[in-house]
């Protein structure tokens, strides 16, 4: 029965990063959770990690570094879940630390086609892309927890890295690093067309605050036109601080310039 069991579990678990290979073929243990799952007309209850058991209810978790094939697994799942229900909305949590520009927007074009409703949540940390893709939700959809933290980076030349996950030193003519600085140049001008979409801003305001990289927390995010409400714990949003009204924290007035220190 264990071993039917075994067989039956299908998991959508993205490909290991190169540094998380190299740590479990060092013997670094890192068990994903399973839990049992019975499919709807089953007799068997099958285990399957817990990250399939999400996206069968249409929560995605994002939780590491977005490059060509965890982009890959993302956009393969929204395509299925697409095929499942083309109506229902679909959740994405992010807890990520950033990631390749170009893998990100195709990620974010996958997600603007898709005819259901795409909630966006930061958890914790999105930077760079995955601010984007944040950003990118269903308008009205975008959430973020009180303590996440947004930082807003530009793109930047990938250095290339071996099978494991070490910086490799990669040789170029002057014609050819300036054809990198300038598609470099257009993924930040992609971007920033993007955020101008999202937010409200205009381009040039964009273009200023993007000279250097900056930080933003929740209700700055949320002033910034990044998220449209802060998550609040059940208990304060129920009762407030002190039996004072909960604040309601969602998208405020027009966005204005940020001032950058």
């Amino acid at each position: 029965m264990l071993a039917f069991i075994a067989q039956a579990a299908v998991s959508f678990s993205a490909p290991l990063s190169p540094r998380a290979a190299a740590s479990r073929a060092a013997g670094v243990a890192m068990a994903t959770p399973r839990v049992p799952y019975k499919p709807t007309g089953s007799e068997f209850t099958q285990w399957v990690d817990i990250y399939n058991r999400m996206y069968r209810e249409r929560i995605m978790f994002l939780s590491q570094p977005i490059d060509d094939d965890f982009a890959n697994v993302i956009i393969a799942v929204l395509l299925f879940l697409e095929s499942e229900d083309a109506n229902a909305p679909v959740s994405m949590y992010f807890n990520v630390p950033g990631g390749v520009m170009k893998s990100g927007l195709a990620m974010h074009d996958t997600m603007a086609n898709m005819p259901y409703e795409i909630q966006t949540v930061n958890m914790g940390l999105a930077a760079q892309v995955s601010a984007f893709l944040v950003a990118g939700g269903t308008p009205g959809k975008r959430y973020a927890l009180p303590n996440a933290r947004f930082v807003m980076q530009n793109p930047r030349i990938q250095q290339p890295v071996d099978e494991e996950g070490n910086p490799r030193t990669r040789i170029m003519q002057a014609t050819e690093m300036r054809l990198e600085v300038a598609e470099v140049l257009r993924d930040k001008r992609r971007m920033l067309e993007g955020f101008s979409q999202f937010t409200g801003r205009s381009m040039e305001l964009l273009e200023q605050d993007f000279k250097r990289d900056f930080y933003l927390n929740a209700e700055e995010a949320l002033q910034y036109g990044l998220v449209d409400q802060i998550l609040l714990p059940k208990s304060l949003s129920a009762t407030g601080d002190a039996g004072e009204q909960p604040r309601l924290l969602t998208t405020s007035s027009a966005p204005g310039s940020m001032e950058m220190a």
